[in-house]
C-alpha cells in the first residue's frame, strides 16, 4: 500500500523540452506562429477548439495535396503495396527527465482531432547515442479521451464517431457530421488507401491519453508520432504533448522484457506444393502483391522460393520508407546489396543514422539504373552523400531532398551536375543560388516539377524564378510557398510588365561582393534573360502555390491570362492584394480548374468568387477561410447550391455545451 502511494506521489508530468526531428510544418522557420515547436509549451489553447497560430500545425492535410498529378508522380513507381503503412507527418520530442515507469501520454488536439497514426517509444543506446525506437501504440488500438470537464472516456476501437461516443447527446439531423458529407472531401478520400474514417473524429477539443503502462521497459524520455490526416477536414493542431511517468531512478532494477516470439512452422503442404510448380512469371506477379516484410517472410519457407521472392526484379522499386525504424548500416550491407541490382525506384525517407559507407555501397550498386531517390527527412545527409549520388546516379530523374535542414547551402552545389532532373523537392532546405540556377539552365527541357517551399535561404530568388519561367518550358507545377525574397519586381518581371530597374540595381548591390561576383559569373554561364515578354510558351504548367507571399496588383490577372488555360490548382494563401479582378480573370482562363485557395483575403467579394463558382465546372476545392467579405450564411448557401468543398477556419472558441461538435 505504502510501495503504490509512494508511486503515485513521485508520478510527474511534463512537457516537451526539445523538438528532435519533424516532417513538415505550416509556419515558417523564422517565427512561432504553426510551428510544430509549439508543442514546447504548457497548454495554452485548449479546452478552446479552433485555429490558433499558437499551436502544432502541418504542411497539409485531407486528400488535397495526394491527389495532384505532382504528388501522384512520385509514388506511381513504388508498386509494391505496403498497406499496413499509411503515415504523412512525423514529430520527434524530447522530455527533460527519463521515466520508468511510463504512465501515458497526453495529447492536447485543438482542431480537426483524431489523425494520430502510430506512437514510438524511444530507448537511449548509450554505446553509439542513437535512439532505438519500439512501436507501443497504432490506430485503431484502444485508447482514452478525455474532455474539458476532466470525464475520461475508453474508446476501445478508434474508428467510432460522435453518434458512437454520445448516442443520447447527437441530434443526427443538426449535427456537423451531415453537412461535411455535402462537400467532395469523402470522394476524393475514397481514392485514397487509409484505417481512418472520415472525418477521423468527433470535432471537439480533447485530451487524447494514449496507455504506456507495461508497454515500455526502460526509462524513456524519446518519444515520436506519426500521423495519418488524409481524412482530416481541415489542418490538424495540437496544443502541447505531456508524458506521465515516474522519474527514473538508474540504480532501480528493471524488469526484464518478456518477449513472446511465436515460431512460424511452415511446411510444403498440397497448397505450398502446387505453387513451387508454377511458372516464373506468375509466381513472380504473386509476389509482387507481397509488403516487402511478407515477401521476406515468405522467402524463408524453402529454397526455390527464396530465389524467386528475392530475385532481383522483386526489388526494381523499393520503398523502404515504412521500415525507416529497421533500415541499418547491417541491413543494407548483409541483405539489400546482394538484390537491388536492378533497382530503379529507391526510397530511404525518414530512415535515420545510416553511415556514409552503407550509403556509398547501396547507390554504387544502383548506380546508373537509379531513376528515382527519395531522401525527405534524412537528417544523417552531408556533403559527401550528395557528391556520392552525383558520381553514381548520372540518370537520376526525380530526387526529393525535403526538409533535409542539416545540409549548408554549399553540401548542394554537387547537384548542378545532373542533367536529367524531371522532379525537384527541396522543400524546407538552405539550398541557393550556386546550385539552383545551373541546375535548372542543365535541365530546362526536362524539369516538370520544382517544389523550393519555404526555402529561406534562396538568396537570388528573383533570378531563380526568373530562369525557370523563361526557360522550362515543361514545367507542371512549382511550389514557392513562403519562398524567400519573391519581391514585386520578381512577380512583374515574369510575366513582361514593366517593374523598377534601379531596385533590382539595389537588391545587387546590397549582397556580400562575393556573392555579386558569384552571381554575375553564373548569370553569364546560363545567360540568364534580362527581361520576359510573357510564359504563354509554359502550356503545360498546371500547378502553382505562391501562398504567403506578397505578388503585387495585376500579377494574377495578367498570369492567369498567359497560361490559365492549363491550371488546375492555384493556392494564393495569404496574398493580401489578390482583388475582384484577379478572380474574374481565374473564373474567365482558369475553365480547368479544381483547387482555389484564397485564405485571408480582405478584398474578394461575394459576387466574384460566384464568377468561379459558374465558370470553373471542375472546382473541387476552396479555401475562403479569413476572407471577410465572405458571409458564413452565403458559404451554407453554396456548399448546398454546388456541392463543393469549402474550407472555413476559425480562431479557438468555446462551446457551453460539452457533447457539441464544432463546425
Amino acid at each position: 500500500m505504502n510501495k503504490s502511494n509512494d508511486l503515485i506521489e513521485s508520478i510527474v508530468e511534463q512537457y516537451p523540452s526539445n523538438l528532435r526531428d519533424f516532417s513538415s510544418q505550416y509556419g515558417s522557420n523564422s517565427a512561432r506562429s504553426y510551428a510544430v515547436g509549439n508543442i514546447c509549451k504548457r497548454p495554452e489553447i485548449y479546452p478552446l477548439y479552433g485555429d490558433s497560430s499558437q499551436a502544432l500545425v502541418f504542411r497539409t492535410y485531407g486528400p488535397w495535396w495526394i491527389n495532384m498529378p505532382s504528388y501522384k508522380k512520385t509514388k506511381k513507381n513504388f508498386k509494391r503495396w505496403e498497406n499496413e503503412f499509411t503515415s504523412r507527418d512525423f514529430i520527434d520530442i524530447e522530455y527533460s527527465n527519463l521515466v520508468y515507469p511510463c504512465i501515458s501520454l497526453n495529447i492536447y488536439e485543438t482542431y480537426n482531432p483524431g489523425s494520430l497514426e502510430v506512437v514510438y517509444v524511444g530507448e537511449e543506446n548509450n554505446n553509439n547515442g542513437n535512439i532505438i525506437w519500439h512501436r507501443v501504440w497504432k490506430f485503431p488500438e484502444s485508447f482514452s479521451i478525455i474532455l474539458r470537464n476532466n470525464q475520461e472516456i475508453f474508446i476501445e476501437n478508434g474508428r467510432q464517431q460522435m453518434n458512437d461516443l454520445f448516442p443520447n447527446h447527437v441530434n443526427t439531423a443538426t449535427s456537423a457530421l451531415q453537412s461535411l458529407h455535402l462537400n467532395t472531401d469523402h470522394e476524393q478520400i475514397s481514392k485514397i488507401y487509409t484505417h481512418h474514417t472520415y472525418p477521423p473524429a468527433a470535432r471537439f477539443p480533447r485530451i487524447l491519453k494514449i496507455p504506456l503502462i507495461d508497454k515500455v521497459s526502460f526509462p524513456a524520455r524519446h518519444i515520436r508520432l506519426e500521423f495519418d490526416h488524409c481524412t482530416a477536414n481541415y489542418y490538424i493542431e495540437i496544443d502541447t504533448i505531456t508524458l506521465f511517468g515516474q522519474i527514473s531512478n538508474f540504480n532501480q532494477s528493471l524488469p526484464k522484457q518478456i518477449i513472446s516470439k511465436q515460431e512460424e512452422n511452415f511446411e510444403l503442404n498440397y497448397f505450398e506444393n502446387n505453387l513451387i510448380k508454377l511458372p516464373f512469371d506468375l509466381l513472380f506477379l504473386i509476389c509482387s502483391y507481397l509488403d516487402l516484410y511478407s515477401l521476406i517472410q515468405f522467402s524463408s519457407t524453402c529454397r526455390y522460393l527464396r530465389q524467386q521472392c528475392l530475385h532481383p526484379l522483386q526489388f526494381h522499386s523499393l520503398n523502404l520508407q515504412p521500415y525507416w525504424n529497421g533500415i541499418t548500416n547491417d541491413t543494407i550491407e548483409n541483405f539489400f546489396l546482394e538484390h537491388c541490382i536492378q533497382t530503379k525506384y529507391l526510397s530511404l525517407s525518414w530512415t535515420k543514422s545510416i553511415q556514409y559507407s552503407s550509403f556509398n555501397q547501396l547507390l554504387n550498386i544502383c548506380s546508373n539504373k537509379l531513376i528515382q531517390l527519395n531522401l525527405a527527412c534524412c537528417q544523417y545527409l552531408t556533403g559527401e552523400y550528395i557528391q556520392i549520388i552525383v558520381n553514381y546516379c548520372k540518370n537520376i530523374e526525380i530526387l526529393n531532398l525535403e526538409n533535409c535542414s542539416y545540409l549548408t547551402n554549399l553540401d548542394f552545389i554537387p547537384l548542378k551536375n545532373l542533367h536529367h532532373i524531371r522532379s525537384l523537392n527541396v522543400y524546407r532546405t538552405k539550398i541557393d543560388y550556386r546550385t539552383l540556377l545551373p541546375l535548372i539552365d542543365n535541365n530546362k527541357e526536362h524539369l516538370e516539377d520544382i517544389n523550393l517551399g519555404s526555402c529561406q535561404n534562396l538568396i537570388d530568388t528573383i533570378g531563380i524564378v526568373k530562369l525557370i519561367f523563361a526557360r522550362c518550358i515543361n514545367l507542371r507545377s512549382i511550389d514557392l510557398w513562403r519562398a524567400s525574397n519573391l519581391t514585386s519586381n520578381c512577380y512583374l518581371s515574369i510575366i513582361g510588365l514593366s517593374h523598377d530597374i534601379q531596385e533590382e540595381e539595389r537588391r545587387f548591390s546590397n549582397l556580400s561582393i562575393n556573392e555579386q561576383e558569384e552571381l554575375a559569373i553564373i548569370y553569364s554561364l546560363v545567360n540568364l534573360p534580362i527581361e520576359i515578354n510573357s510564359i504563354i510558351h509554359m502550356t503545360y504548367l498546371r500547378e502553382i502555390d505562391i501562398g504567403w507571399t506578397d505578388p503585387p496588383a495585376g500579377f494574377i490577372q495578367n498570369f492567369v491570362q498567359q497560361v490559365g488555360h492549363s491550371l488546375i490548382k492555384i493556392f494564393l494563401t495569404a496574398c493580401r492584394r489578390v482583388s475582384n479582378e484577379d478572380i474574374i480573370a481565374i473564373s474567365e482562363n482558369c475553365l480547368q480548374l479544381r483547387q482555389l485557395d484564397v485564405l485571408g483575403s480582405n478584398i474578394i467579394q461575394e459576387e466574384a468568387m460566384e464568377c468561379i463558382l459558374k465558370n470553373c465546372l471542375y472546382i473541387e476545392f476552396l479555401d475562403l477561410s479569413f476572407c471577410s467579405k465572405i458571409s458564413d450564411e452565403n458559404i451554407s448557401n453554396w456548399i448546398c447550391q454546388y456541392k463543393n468543398c469549402f474550407k472555413r477556419s476559425y480562431q479557438p472558441i468555446h462551446n457551453d455545451d460539452i457533447y457539441s461538435e464544432f463546425a
